[in-house]
C-alpha cells in the first residue's frame, strides 16, 4: 500500500487564500501518489513532493522564502527514512533551488565510504551547504529568482516597523487577509516496501538573524523517525522554530507514538504538556503544529494512522491512500478559546494483505 500526507505550515492562513493552499495540497498529494504507485521509494517521492512545494511562491520555502533582516534568502531542509532511521540537513543555504535535494543528495552520499576512514557528512550549512550542492549539479540561482513579492513586501514592512521602534505583537500585527505562516512545509510519504521517509523545508522566520538555523534543518525537533519490531513512526514539525528545538518536539513525538495504542490522546497529551506547558518555550501563546504516520504491521494487515496537531490559528494539511480517488483536504482552524490549546486530528486506515 501507498499513503502520503502533506503540510503547509502552522500558523494563521487566511481565508481568503484557503482555496489556493487547498489546491496546493491537493496537486501534492496526486503528485506523490503516482510517484509512490510507480514504485518510487519513500525517500524519492518526499524530496519530489517537498521540491514541488518549495518551487511554488505561496509556501515559506526554497522560491518565495522569507527574508532575513539583511534581506536574504537562506533556507533550511531535511529529510529521514525509516528504512535505516538516518537523516541528513542542509542549514543557512543560499542560491539553490531546492534545498531539500541538497538534504536528499547528502542522504544518499552518506552510504558511500570514504578513504582513509573518514564519515561522510549528515549535515552543512551556509557557504559549504551549497558548495555540496554545486558539485552534485543542483539548481543555483540568483538571489532575485528565490524571491516573491509577498515576501518583499513582509520584509519592507517590517524593516520600517523596526526603524520607527515600534513595538508590533504577534496578535495585532496583521489583518484577516494577512497571511503569517510562522514555518515549514512538510511530506510524509509510505511507499509499497512500507517504508516511511519525511521531508521539511523552510526559509525560517520572517526578518530572523542572518545564519540563524530553525528545526527544519535539524534532525531530532524538525524531523524524526523511529523504528521497532513492528512499528514504524515519521513526524515532522512547524512553528516558531525555537521554542521547537528546545523541546525536541519531532523526536519527543515519534517515541512518545511507539508506546501508545491512542495516538490521538497520546498526541493531545504531549502537545498540552511537553510544548505549551514546558518551561523552555519562549513564545506565548506556544506555537507550533506536527505531522506524524505510523504503521502498524501484522501478518493478516497493515495499519496506516495519520495524524496532525496544531497550537496556532490554523495549519493546512492534506492525504491521501492509495485506494482513494482524491485526496482529502483540511483547513484545520482553532475554535474559539485560548490560542496554544491543541487541535489534534486523524485518520486511519486497515489493510488487508490481500489488499492491493
Amino acid at each position: 500500500m501507498a499513503f502520503i500526507a502533506v503540510h503547509l505550515g502552522a500558523g494563521f492562513h487566511s481565508k481568503k487564500h484557503e482555496y489556493e493552499y487547498n489546491e496546493l495540497c491537493r496537486r501534492a498529494c496526486i503528485t506523490g501518489m503516482k510517484l509512490l504507485k510507480s514504485g518510487a521509494s519513500s525517500v524519492a517521492a518526499a524530496a519530489q513532493v517537498c521540491k514541488m512545494l518549495e518551487d511554488d511562491k505561496m509556501t515559506n520555502a526554497g522560491t518565495g522564502s522569507n527574508l532575513t533582516t539583511a534581506g536574504e534568502v537562506e533556507c533550511d531542509a531535511s529529510i529521514m527514512c525509516t528504512d535505516h532511521n538516518r537523516g541528513a540537513a542542509v542549514g543557512c543555504i543560499s542560491g539553490v533551488k531546492n534545498p531539500i535535494l541538497a538534504a536528499e543528495k547528502l542522504l544518499s552520499e552518506s552510504f558511500k565510504q570514504l578513504s582513509h576512514g573518514r564519515v561522510s557528512p549528515l549535515f552543512l550549512v551556509a557557504h559549504g551547504a551549497r558548495q555540496f550542492a554545486e558539485s552534485v549539479g543542483l539548481e543555483i540561482v540568483t538571489k532575485s529568482e528565490l524571491l516573491s513579492e509577498s515576501a518583499i513586501m513582509r520584509f519592507e514592512h517590517w524593516t520600517e516597523v523596526f526603524a520607527d521602534e515600534l513595538r508590533v505583537t504577534h496578535t495585532n500585527s496583521g489583518s484577516e487577509n494577512e497571511d503569517m505562516i510562522t514555518d515549514t512545509v512538510g511530506v510524509i510519504c509510505l511507499d509499497m516496501k512500507g517504508e516511511l521517509a519525511v521531508a521539511s523545508s523552510s526559509g525560517g522566520v520572517t526578518m530572523k538573524q542572518p545564519g540563524r538555523v530553525g528545526p527544519a534543518a535539524m534532525i531530532g525537533s524538525g524531523v524524526w523517525t523511529v523504528t521497532a519490531k513492528d512499528s514504524k513512526v515519521a513526524v515532522c514539525t512547524s512553528g516558531t522554530g525555537e521554542d521547537i528545538i528546545s523541546t525536541n518536539l519531532a523526536c519527543r513525538c515519534a517515541e512518545s507514538q511507539m508506546t501508545t495504542s491512542d495516538e490521538l490522546e497520546s498526541l493531545s497529551m504531549l502537545m498540552k504538556y511537553d510544548f505549551a506547558q514546558s518551561q523552555a518555550v519562549q513564545l506565548r501563546p506556544p506555537a507550533a503544529g506536527l505531522l506524524l504516520m505510523k504503521l502498524t504491521q501484522s501478518d493478516k494487515s497493515q495499519l496506516v494512522r495519520f495524524c496532525y496537531a496544531h497550537t496556532t490559528p490554523s495549519m493546512s494539511v492534506g492525504y491521501m491512500a492509495h485506494n482513494a480517488s482524491s485526496p482529502t483536504l483540511i483547513m484545520s482552524r482553532s475554535k474559539e478559546g485560548p490560542l496554544g490549546q491543541p487541535v489534534i486530528g486523524g485518520y486511519a486506515k486497515r489493510i488487508n494483505s490481500f489488499d492491493t
